[in-house]
C-alpha cells in the first residue's frame, strides 16, 4: 500500500511552470525508487506491452456526493445552477461534485490501465456516477467495469479484487481514499488518495468551511497522481520487457513506500 499525500507532492499551482506543465517540487522523493537501477531507462521507456488494469473508487476518490437536503445553507447556491463550479451534477435527491482534473485523469489512465470503477455503493448509483465520467463509455466499456455492492454479494461486505473480471493481483492497482474498505489481500495493490470532500456534510470539517460554502475548490491533486501512476506504468513495463515470464506490480508499488 502506498498513500498519495497532496501537501507533499502537489499543492495548489505552486507546482505548474509557465507552460501549465506538471515540476515536482524539490522535496518529493519514491522512497529509494529514484535510485532503482531501471529507474532511467523506465522513465523513457515507451511501452506498448500489456497494460495493467485499475480500480477506481467513486466517493471522496474521483468525486463527492451528498443529499440536497445536507447541503448547508452556504452552499445552497448549488441547487440554482449559476455558480462558479463545473462538474456539478444535481440527479434526482442528491447533488455531484466531481474532482477537478478527472476527466483529463481517465484520458490520459485509460492510455496506461485496463480502467473499473468499484464503489460500496449499489448498482443504480454506480451507473450514474459511471455515466457522468464516461458518458460516451469510452473508459468503461462493459457493466462487467462497474463493480458495485450488490456484486459483492453481501451488501456490506469489504472491497476485493477477487470481484474485478479478467484481473489478478499481480497487474492491478487501486485507487481508494479508504483503506479499511478493502480485504487485507488487496491492500497490497492500493494506492491511498487524499479524501476529496467538496461539500461539508459528514466529512469531518470540523470549524473549517468546506470547498462549496468557499466557493473555491481543490486544485492539482488529481495532475500529480496521474504523474505518479505513470512512474509506475513505466517501471512495471521496462521490467516486463525484461522479463516477459512474470512481474508483479506490488514490487513496484513498494518502491513508493508510504512517500508517493
Amino acid at each position: 500500500m502506498a498513500t498519495l499525500s497532496q501537501p507533499m507532492l502537489f499543492q495548489e499551482k505552486e507546482n505548474l511552470d509557465l507552460n501549465g506543465n506538471l515540476s515536482f517540487p524539490s522535496s518529493f522523493h519514491v522512497s529509494n525508487c529514484s535510485s532503482h537501477p531501471n529507474f532511467a531507462r523506465a522513465l523513457s521507456f515507451n511501452s506498448n506491452s500489456r497494460k495493467l488494469h485499475l480500480v477506481l473508487d467513486l466517493d471522496h476518490t474521483l468525486l463527492h456526493t451528498t443529499q440536497l437536503c445536507n447541503l448547508t445553507p452556504e452552499e445552497d447556491y448549488l441547487k440554482i445552477g449559476t455558480h462558479p463550479h463545473r462538474d456539478v451534477f444535481v440527479l434526482e435527491t442528491v447533488i455531484t461534485k466531481l474532482r477537478p482534473f478527472v476527466r483529463r485523469f481517465l484520458d490520459e489512465a485509460s492510455k496506461m490501465f485496463e480502467l473499473y470503477i468499484y464503489t460500496k455503493g449499489n448498482r443504480y448509483y454506480a451507473g450514474l456516477m459511471a455515466a457522468l465520467l464516461d458518458p460516451r463509455k469510452e473508459y468503461f466499456t462493459s457493466s462487467s467495469r462497474v463493480i458495485s455492492c450488490e456484486d459483492h454479494g453481501i451488501v456490506g461486505r469489504y472491497k476485493s479484487l477477487d470481484a474485478v473480471v479478467g484481473c489478478n493481483y499481480s497487474n492491478v492497482l487501486i485507487l481508494d481514499d479508504t483503506e479499511e474498505a478493502w480485504t487485507k489481500e488487496s491492500r497490497g495493490n492500493l494506492i491511498v488518495a487524499e479524501k476529496y470532500c467538496f461539500f461539508r456534510h459528514k466529512t469531518g470539517l470540523g470549524k473549517c468551511k468546506s470547498y462549496a460554502e468557499l466557493r473555491t475548490d481543490e486544485c492539482g491533486y488529481l495532475a500529480a497522481l496521474l504523474e505518479v501512476l505513470k512512474v509506475i506504468n513505466r517501471i512495471f513495463c521496462d521490467e516486463l520487457a525484461r522479463n516477459p515470464s512474470g512481474v508483479d506490480v506490488r514490487e513496484v508499488l513498494e518502491l513508493f513506500g508510504n512517500n508517493c
